[in-house]
């Protein structure tokens, strides 16, 4: 009986090894096969990651090793070349056409406030179009798709422009071409967002508008020979030709940038064609217009904007005052445009540079106003030179000398608008491309204002007391810049975005 039970006692044990084993090698195999499963699951990400295309319908979660901003400083160099290169084309397209005005008029026989209205469209659509492509590209991404459908927009109605025999026909298709020039500014912003950290970006900046400055430098030149040598259409062949070099460049160079590293699963966020249109409003950017940070510094903006715009349409006037050619016209926005480029490189740098400083006393703390900082010296530069700029002209001054003033308030302005800009998106990264494209809209809408009574204003008072005004205006508007420098950042505190509007 005893060994019976000893025999089934060793049986039992036998038993429980044998199970244990395979319990073991079934645990082993379990661990292999969830293993293999993460394995795979990294293969997917990995194969989604360096696809670099987001799906309009839905958006991937990528993984955090292919965060852009971890992308290495030469991919991260050449994309910015990339977008200040495409950046370009939105000024180019405006200054090229400002020495040709008055031979656009000649030749369509119409007025100069008509050729005011070709100018002002042109404007105001480089300020509403944004809303659309900023708004989009902050939800969906696609930062790439769109850089190549703003493209082809802007390219067919330069060709269009080119032929077209009626001045009517040639305001809408300006309008249509700067919707699509201007997109390119707020998707520029958007891959700036996404691809540096805070300290980077005011350097990164500086280098997207030293594009933007180019364009705005070389346009009046090329656009006065052009008029002046071949005429005034040459100059919408030549956008054309520049538009299409630029497509190829973004869809054979350029990668996607967005990236929702937001949400922590591996879940895809599909959208209905319902849905899409619910969360894509062009009305949305303007909703950050009920934080007064961004309200009051868009007030600040506006005003030098109205200086920038007014000194466009007032500079081809020199045909008349001091007997200029359109070429001549042209070298004459050299003076602006030097200190633009100047204004963005150094204004830029200089804003990293107070940042960085502030963190290095403060044990690597900061917040976005700090940049604030260093907009001081330009605010004071600005209201001078360009009251000076109306005077000079008032008294038909020795033509350097409004030469001089142009230069000075230039750099001052973007001395001003690079950090400003860069405080925008540091304080509302996740909306990035909507806060640029806000901050163009409004001083865009009003500049078109500007321009149309540009001409009755300066007639009934004077280019003194027109710039006087102007410069009274900005110099109130500053309040708004210093209230934003002590209060914006309890302001941004209290507010409470969720990453929606």
């Amino acid at each position: 009986m005893n060994n019976n039970q000893s025999i089934e006692i060793n049986v039992s044990e036998e038993t429980l090894e044998s199970s244990n084993t395979n319990l073991e090698k079934h645990e082993n195999l379990a661990e292999l096969q969830e293993t293999k499963r993460e394995s795979s699951e990294i293969s997917e990400i990995t194969l989604i990651d360096f696809a670099d295309v987001a799906d309009i319908e839905s958006t991937t979660i990528y993984s955090s090793y292919d965060d852009p901003k971890n992308w290495s400083p030469k991919k991260k160099i050449l994309i910015l070349i990339i977008i200040s290169l495409t950046s370009m084309i939105s000024p180019m397209a405006n200054t090229m056409y400002y020495p040709a005005v008055i031979d656009v008029r000649h030749y369509f026989r119409t007025t100069e406030f008509i050729v005011n209205v070709s100018v002002s469209v042109y404007v105001f659509f480089t300020g509403t179009a944004p809303l659309f492509v900023g708004g989009f590209s902050d939800v969906y991404g696609n930062r790439r798709h769109l850089y190549l459908i703003a493209l082809s927009l802007f390219v067919v109605p330069s060709v269009v422009c080119a032929l077209v025999k009626n001045v009517w026909v040639l305001i809408a298709m300006r309008s249509l071409q700067a919707c699509g020039s201007s997109s390119t500014q707020c998707l520029g912003a958007g891959v700036i967002s996404d691809i540096y950290v805070p300290t980077e970006r005011g350097r990164a900046y500086g280098i997207m508008y030293l594009g933007f400055y180019i364009g705005d430098l070389g346009g009046p030149i090329i656009g006065g020979y052009l008029t002046e040598s071949l005429g005034f259409k040459w100059i919408f062949w030549l956008l054309a030709s520049l538009g299409c070099i630029l497509f190829l460049i973004i869809f054979f160079f350029l990668p996607e940038t967005f990236r929702r590293n937001n949400i922590s699963s591996s879940l895809q966020l599909s959208y209905t064609l319902k849905q899409a249109f619910q969360k894509v409003n062009p009305l949305i950017p303007l909703k950050l217009l009920r934080f007064p940070n961004v309200a009051l510094k868009i007030v600040y903006m506006s005003s030098i904007w109205a200086f920038m715009y007014v000194q466009n349409v007032i500079i081809p006037t020199f045909s008349d005052t001091y007997k200029l050619s359109s070429f001549t016209i042209g070298l004459t926005f050299l003076a602006p445009g030097i200190g633009y480029l100047i204004g963005s490189v150094i204004g830029g740098r200089y804003s990293d540079y107070v940042l960085a400083k502030y963190e290095s006393d403060h044990d690597g703390q900061s917040y976005p106003e700090v940049r604030l900082k260093s907009i001081w010296i330009g605010s004071i530069l600005i209201p001078i030179s360009y009251c000076a700029f109306g005077w000079l002209l008032q008294f038909k001054i020795n033509l350097i000398f409004p030469i001089i003033a142009m230069f000075i308030g230039g750099t001052g302005s973007l001395f001003v608008f690079n950090s400003t800009i860069t405080y925008l998106v540091d304080s509302y990264p996740e909306f990035s491309a909507s806060a640029i494209a806000l901050s163009d809209f409004i001083p865009c809408t009003l500049a078109t204002a500007y321009i149309i009574m540009t001409v009755p204003i300066r007639n009934a008072i004077g280019i003194g007391w027109l710039f006087t005004i102007l410069a009274s205006i900005n110099l109130l508007s500053i309040s708004c810049i210093i209230l934003v420098y002590f209060k914006g950042k309890n302001w941004r505190e209290k507010q409470n975005t969720n990453g929606n509007l």
